[in-house]
């Protein structure tokens, strides 16, 4: 009767022991971590943007170019094509007519008919104070091509990265163009690709004699260090020294958002041609797509960053003129500053992580056994070493 008793006890202690775990390692499957926001900003660095600048598309380049060496005219649309970034490729690749309508050796034509960063960019200015544009903008490689980005991680040390805090303020970026250019706004550490939200819209395409003044707010998330024991998948997203699980080779220095679209229509494209786009085979090493093949759609499912910085405009103030005014050169303005030092961010954090994943398990071993770690050893101690 006594061992009917407590075979029933322990039958029971059983039970409840299964359904308190099995409750608390479902918790750990789902909703690993929580949100708060912190506005503790007096001593908050903050990153100035990256500002990238690409050229667009001339024409009139293209033919000075054929016609300096001596081409066909009708290789303008090819080169048009394969000199600037184009939604559709290359149309004129699907009936290509070889020395006609196409060229097999075009990039050798694509150096000597995109321009060098002086040919875009005049004077500039950071914080009031002139410097020579091309001293800080760096030539970079993009899906647009070969373009100039200011404030860029990835063109040095993140060290380098401009910062902003109560102490500096916030300072304005100045830059005069006198090419047609493309603008694009972002993270300092971001890979500039077509995926990349276009945060400007339609303001991004400055012409000639145009003035464009963005202001911007910055949305930070920052990361507790519990955060850094809970594995990928359940944590959602990716620290910058860390790759995807599904990425044999990782070509960057450090992971981010726009990295791994990049990295992944890379993949995808070469799965499919064993080639990739010529722009982006400089970026991922690997070999460029001749003018016969032809790439496909694709998609991309990647995680994203833990630790990310946007930014966001609050006013964009565009304006075009028809007259030169005082300058002595025909060139638009664009001018790129914060609205204010951010007051909060978000800050992610760990609600279970293994340490609370141990302390759960003795909590139910001893309501329902008695059970703790001394109790362990001694049981081993009886019945293994005492015994003997």
């Amino acid at each position: 009767m006594r061992r009917i008793f407590w075979f029933i006890i322990l039958t029971g202690c059983c039970v409840g022991a299964a359904s308190v775990l099995r409750s608390s390692l479902s918790l750990y499957g789902s909703g690993s971590v929580a949100y708060s926001v912190d506005t503790g900003y007096i001593h908050w660095d903050t990153a100035f943007p990256a500002v990238t600048v690409c050229e667009q598309i001339d024409v009139n380049r293209i033919k000075t170019y054929l016609q300096k060496n001596d081409l066909s005219s009708s290789l303008a649309t090819f080169y048009k094509e394969v000199s600037f970034w184009n939604i559709k490729y290359c149309k004129t690749c699907l009936s290509c007519a070889f020395n006609s309508t196409c060229v097999r050796n075009y990039q050798e034509g694509i150096v000597q008919i995109r321009l060098n960063c002086t040919d875009i960019l005049t004077d500039c200015w950071w914080d009031e104070k002139h410097f020579r544009c091309c001293d800080r903008f760096r030539p970079v490689h993009t899906e647009y091509g070969v373009c100039f980005v200011f404030n860029s991680a990835l063109n040095g040390n993140e060290t380098d990265v401009l910062k902003l805090n109560r102490r500096v303020g916030t300072p304005r970026l100045v830059l005069s163009a006198v090419e047609i250019i493309n603008i694009r706004i972002h993270a300092s550490d971001e890979t500039v690709s077509v995926a990349l939200d276009n945060i400007l819209g339609r303001s991004s395409i400055l012409p000639l004699m145009a003035t464009l003044e963005v202001i911007l707010k910055a949305e930070q998330t920052v990361n507790d260090v519990s955060v850094t024991s809970i594995s990928q998948g359940f944590r959602g997203c990716l620290f910058k020294n860390e790759q995807p699980t599904f990425v044999e080779k990782w070509p960057f220095n450090s992971y981010t958002y726009s990295a791994c679209l990049l990295n992944c229509r890379a993949m995808i494209q070469y799965s499919l041609c064993n080639c990739t786009y010529h722009f982006m085979s400089k970026i991922v090493q690997m070999p460029a797509c001749d003018v016969e093949d032809e790439i496909s759609k694709y998609t991309c499912d990647c995680p994203m960053g833990c630790d990310e910085i946007t930014y966001k405009p609050t006013h964009i103030f565009y304006n075009r003129s028809s007259k030169q005014g005082d300058s002595p050169v025909r060139a638009s303005k664009v001018v790129v500053r914060l609205s204010q030092l951010p007051t909060m961010r978000v800050r992610r954090f760990a609600i279970r992580d293994n340490l609370g994943l141990v302390v759960d398990i003795g909590g139910v071993g001893g309501v329902f056994f008695g059970a703790s770690l001394l109790s362990l050893i001694e049981f081993v101690y009886l019945f293994c070493i005492r015994r003997k």
